[in-house]
């Protein structure tokens, strides 16, 4: 008896923790997604203007500038990746035309992606006790909550950004139309559901257009396979509804493509069938290039997107643990096959795409597909390893201590990163660019050696005067007497990004460069700004920055 109850009272406190973890994660969540986000520090940062592009063509919209294709791809294929993105940020510009707004579906994805991955993770562990699982999908939540690269890249005006969210979604609709005991029209209903995420997701990035139409097929032979064992052979129309659902979703690309002779989709299907080979290095070379990047590009995940640390001793962690994990939680898997079919297929493709790409190279956000499979495999090798049990708490030790000190290091930058938001040396946003023009004159010069090339059609001041100041101010890279020029009391410094030299004569890139050969991005660093350097009359001055009126 005494046995028991200790026991009950055991599971009692994991389930309460479990909780504790669950309301700890949505609530990291709310604020560094949703609340952060209206502190918007980054929307012309780093050398292209992209989220500025973006703010212009949506915003556009209204205007009836109807996008039939996205942004280009900058390296394999240059082709253009399909324009839902646009659509499914436009309706947020209800509320205004402040940037931000463009930057919230973001936040508003990344922050419901920690309840969905909760949820998903509950229904994946079949056959654990309940408090096991509510501790566990806690735990998955709460790790997924603090990696800074999401929360940083959540907080942009950007297309790869909301790519985990609707992985998650596209998951959910497959399960429950697996394991859900519906009407015919509530499944059909769930299918058109299927494929409109399937046709967002491939709107995304170029990852999610050549992996996730895969995954979909792989999915949809399954469900076939299971009508047709059940002699349920009307339910086999169900995939094709999807199918059409996606296809008239993205109508705009198509009303495009009737026009170009659809070159964006020939040019996709050159990019898949095209041998990338170089040209001179033999088969045996070849082979062992993409198994090389196969391999690499996995297991500098956790370091990079976990541990945020570019030694050695990190990356041979990484890899230890990660080949761990990745074969405890795949051998071991007693869960629920439909939502492990999703995630699998999509990892293993995806890394398959992935061998082509330089494992050198590939940042944070290529990585989005996969960013959560560390998390699920050391959770399902935590709840079904059934080694003995001094092994088992050997590895639960280890991997407690991986975990913190994992969820530490992003604490680390998750700080200096709401810092750079909300401390009393706050970056200069949106919202101070936007004051700072509506005391400006009509028809002012602004005047910022960066505004060249692409960001002389899209900056930031052009941006914000056109849709939100109207002041009719003009904005040049070539700095003379009578311009004015905003002068940042601090600057973000980040890789990649353009700033300007304190004579505003020419500008500068920030390239940060570590003992190791591993892209640690997004990591950046606050420094004051130093004094202009020519002659200036100073017209005002902001929490953030000093307005001059050049002499």
């Amino acid at each position: 008896m005494y046995k028991l109850n200790s026991e009950s009272q055991h599971f009692k406190r994991v389930q309460v923790i479990g909780y504790l973890l669950i309301f700890l994660a949505i609530a990291i969540g709310l604020i560094t997604r949703i609340i952060a986000v209206f502190q918007y520090v980054s929307f012309d940062i780093g050398q292209d203007p992209d989220q500025v592009r973006d703010a212009f063509v949506v915003i556009n919209m209204w205007q009836g500038d109807l996008p039939t294709l996205g942004s280009q791809v900058a390296t394999i294929g240059r082709h253009h990746i399909l324009p839902l993105y646009y659509y499914l940020f436009f309706p947020f510009t209800i509320l205004g035309a402040d940037p931000v707004f463009q930057a919230l579906p973001n936040a508003l994805f990344s922050f419901l992606s920690i309840p969905l991955l909760i949820y998903l993770v509950y229904q994946l562990l079949e056959h654990i006790e309940t408090p096991i699982r509510i501790f566990l999908s806690g735990l998955a939540g709460f790790w997924y909550s603090l990696l800074y690269g999401e929360i940083f890249i959540s907080n942009f005006q950007w297309n790869p950004s909301s790519i985990p969210f609707f992985l998650l979604l596209f998951t959910l609709l497959y399960y429950l139309q697996m394991e859900g005991d519906f009407s015919l029209a509530v499944q059909m209903l769930l299918w058109v559901g299927y494929g409109v995420t399937l046709a967002i997701l491939v709107s995304l990035h170029s990852s999610t257009l050549f992996v996730l139409p895969i995954v979909f097929m792989i999915s949809c032979g399954v469900f076939i396979y299971q009508v047709v064992k059940q002699k349920r052979y009307l339910l086999i129309s169900l995939p094709i509804v999807s199918i059409l659902s996606a296809i008239l979703a993205l109508t705009p690309y198509w009303i495009g493509e009737f026009s170009r002779g659809f070159q964006n989709t020939k040019s996709i299907f050159k990019t898949i069938v095209t041998n990338d080979s170089q040209a001179g290095n033999s088969f045996l070379m070849n082979l062992g290039k993409k198994i090389s990047n196969l391999f690499l590009n996995y297991f500098k995940l956790f370091q990079e997107a976990y541990l945020w640390n570019h030694s050695w001793i990190a990356l041979v962690v990484s890899v230890i643990f990660l080949a761990i994990i990745t074969y405890w939680g795949i051998t071991k898997f007693k869960g629920n096959k439909y939502i492990w079919c999703i995630w699998l297929s999509t990892w293993g493709i995806y890394l398959y795409a992935a061998s082509n790409l330089d494992s050198e190279t590939t940042v944070f956000h290529y990585k989005l597909l996969i960013i959560f499979a560390p998390i699920i495999l050391t959770i399902t090798s935590l709840a079904y390893l059934n080694l003995s049990k001094q092994k088992n708490l050997i590895f639960y030790v280890i991997t407690g201590m991986i975990i913190t000190y994992s969820c530490l290091s992003n604490l680390f930058y998750d700080y200096q990163f709401m810092l750079s938001k909300y401390g009393n040396n706050r970056l200069i946003n949106t919202a101070d660019i936007t004051k700072i023009i509506n005391q400006l004159p009509d028809g002012a010069v602004i005047c910022d050696p960066r505004v060249r090339g692409k960001r002389i059609a899209n900056n930031q001041y052009k941006y914000i005067d056109t849709n939100i100041t109207h002041k009719n101010i003009s904005v040049v890279n070539v700095c003379v007497s009578g311009n004015y020029v905003i002068h940042p009391q601090r600057l973000l410094l980040i890789d990649g990004t353009i700033l300007n030299d304190p004579s505003y004569e020419k500008i500068t890139y920030v390239k940060f460069t570590p003992p190791e050969p591993v892209k640690l991005w997004p990591i950046f660093e606050i420094v004051q700004n130093r004094a202009i350097a020519r002659p200036a009359k100073l017209v005002f001055t902001t929490d953030t920055a000093n307005v001059y009126l050049l002499n």
